[in-house]
Order: C-alpha cells, then structure tokens, then sequence
C-alpha cells in the first residue's frame, strides 16, 4: 500500500502546474548550474552546455580572492541595481581602511530571495551570507520578517549585517540583532565603525 501511495504522490507531484521560475531568479538559477557542474535543475528553462569546454568553464573554480560570493537576503529586488547597494558599501568601507574587504569590485553579490526554495541547500553549500537592513522606518520589520523566513526555511545561522552608511550600529541594528539572536537563534555581525 505504502508504494501505491507514493506513487500517486508522485504522479499529482508531476502534474501539478507550477509557475516557471516565480521563485527562482534567473541569476539564482544559473548560479546553481555553475555549483552542479554544468547540469540545468530540474524544471529549469535554460540551454545546458554543449560542449565539454562549456561544461568545464561552467563548473566553479577554486576559490580565489578575487571570486568571493557573498549571498544577500532582504534587497528589495534582484537586479543590478540592488546589489550594486552592497558593492557600493564595500567600496566605502574599503576606503575607510577596511583590509578584509579586498577589492570591492572582486566581490560576487547574488541577490536572494528570502522565500527561494533554494535557501537551505545553498545555506549548505555557500559560506558568506549578509542581510540587508535599509534605512527607511519600516527597516526593522522588514529584516525581521526575512530572518524569521530564513529560521524557518533552515538558512544560515550567521549573517554579516549590510546597511546604507548612514544606518548606525545603535537603535535599529542593536535591536535587530538581540531579536534575531533572542528569538530565532541567528548571529548577526555588525562592523563596528
């Protein structure tokens, strides 16, 4: 019976419509090909490689100081424009002598959405992840409802806090990391200025 059962489930599983990429951005999707080696996802629209020499320059390299992803929750969206908010922190923090930073520009920023149904396998596969908290007086909220996504999802217990410059370690960010730590068990670090 146990089999039948699985199977039906499996067969409804299969015939279930479901909304091409609505939950997985291009960007995300690519980046799980190159992390597989060249192999499209499942149900991903895309052109796989068709050639060795496109597979092997599709597969990740090792890591170099100048190929470093860093994984951002929070950003309003995922385009250029979003990300280039965390290149554009770097740079100023690089420039107020920040060694780890390194090159700013060398840094990979993928955008991620809190509710990618990706999340807790690339929270097993990726090192460095950031939340992005903005400004604005619904910041705290926002973030909050991201992390509590990501403790529910299995995400990444340790995030590195990513903020315009003019958002201060006290207030917003004192209490977003007490809630996190307090209530869903997740470390955020803030570079002290």
């Amino acid at each position: 019976m146990g089999m039948d059962q699985a199977a039906g489930l499996r067969k409804w599983s299969n015939m279930t419509p479901r909304a091409p990429q609505e939950a997985c951005p291009d960007h995300v999707a690519a980046m799980l090909v190159s992390l597989g080696g060249g192999a499209a996802p499942a149900g991903h629209v895309g052109s796989a490689p068709t050639s060795s020499a496109q597979a092997s320059a599709q597969r990740p390299r090792r890591r170099l100081e100048s190929d470093t992803t860093l994984m951002v929750l929070g950003l309003p969206g995922t385009g250029a424009h979003h990300t280039g908010k965390v290149t554009e922190l770097f740079e100023a923090w690089a420039n107020e002598g920040r060694d780890w930073v390194g090159n700013p520009r060398a840094w990979r920023v993928v955008a991620l959405p809190a509710g990618s149904p990706h999340l807790p396998v690339l929270a097993g596969e990726q090192a460095r992840w950031a939340l992005w908290v903005d400004a604005d007086p619904e910041a705290f909220r926002r973030a909050y409802r991201v992390l509590k996504q990501v403790a529910e999802r299995g995400g990444p217990q340790r995030m590195l806090l990513v903020h315009p410059p003019s958002v201060g370690r006290q207030g917003l960010l004192s209490n977003l990391r007490h809630a996190a730590a307090s209530y869903l068990g997740i470390e955020l670090l803030v570079l002290a200025r």
